[in-house]
């Protein structure tokens, strides 16, 4: 990780902070035994970023990473303001182990090759074993992409394509597109291109120093006016509240 994006994930983190409480989970680090009741978890936020190391069961994950179906072995990286459901896949007990994430630049699913030892480093010191993490990471491979998880990343990555026309190549009425993503997101294909948008927006905001107008534009929003409601609607406070904020903490690192 470079000095600059190092700097940037830092100052996302302290910023994080910010956000209202009651909107956003708070993550507890360490490992986790979840009963079936409780994996089943419709789409929530949490502000700061974390990962999920897979110890045993599986599970499905659905959030601006995509679908994503993980076992044991398997990391889930969430960056700074995610937004996702869960739900467990067989009847399998499911343990996990969460640690922190610092890195906004890596988020989905990779794998590790020994989570025991990430265990072992967790018991005693979680930041440690975040560090072990990032250096023994490993991408997945390519797995059959349902359709609902190519229009996930579709959306996220900012595609201006009607919602018809993107139902039309998976040979689907919009209806049946908007319900079939519903289903799986928990959240309609309208929403979640927003709020994917929002937290690009809320990310140069606080990131680039670029003025609010120009991010605006860059993000497709209608105007400012427009970027400030959607930001200030998925993270509780306004874009130029954000910006003083990051003003305040380059000041504090600077002295």
């Amino acid at each position: 990780m470079g000095a600059a994006t190092a700097d940037f994930n830092v100052h996302t983190e302290a910023l994080s902070g910010l956000l209202p409480v009651p909107a956003f989970r708070a993550v507890p680090f360490g490992i986790e035994t979840l009963p079936l009741a409780g994996a089943v978890r419709p789409r929530h936020r949490h502000g700061a970023g974390y990962a999920t190391v897979v110890l045993a069961g599986s599970f499905l994950e659905t959030g601006f990473a995509g679908r994503l179906a993980v076992g044991p072995g398997d990391v889930l990286l969430h960056g700074t303001l995610d937004c996702h459901a869960d739900r467990p896949l067989t009847r399998q007990r499911i343990e996990i182990l969460r640690l922190p994430w610092h890195d906004d630049t890596l988020e989905g699913r990779f794998q590790v090759r020994d989570p025991d030892c990430l265990v072992r480093l967790a018991e005693h010191d979680p930041a440690a074993a975040a560090l072990a993490l990032g250096a023994t990471l490993s991408a997945c491979a390519q797995r059959e992409v349902e359709w609902t998880h190519a229009l996930a990343r579709l959306l996220v990555g900012g595609s201006a394509l009607p919602l018809a026309r993107m139902a039309a190549t998976w040979g689907l009425c919009p209806a049946e597109l908007s319900r079939g993503f519903r289903c799986t997101f928990g959240v309609s294909p309208k929403r979640f291109r927003l709020e994917a948008r929002a937290r690009c927006a809320w990310r140069s905001v606080i990131g680039s120093p670029r003025s609010l107008t120009r991010i605006a534009q860059d993000h497709g929003f209608a105007d400012l006016a427009h970027m400030s409601r959607s930001v200030r609607e998925f993270t509780g406070i306004a874009p130029n509240r954000w910006r003083q904020a990051q003003r305040r903490g380059q000041q504090v690192r600077s002295s």
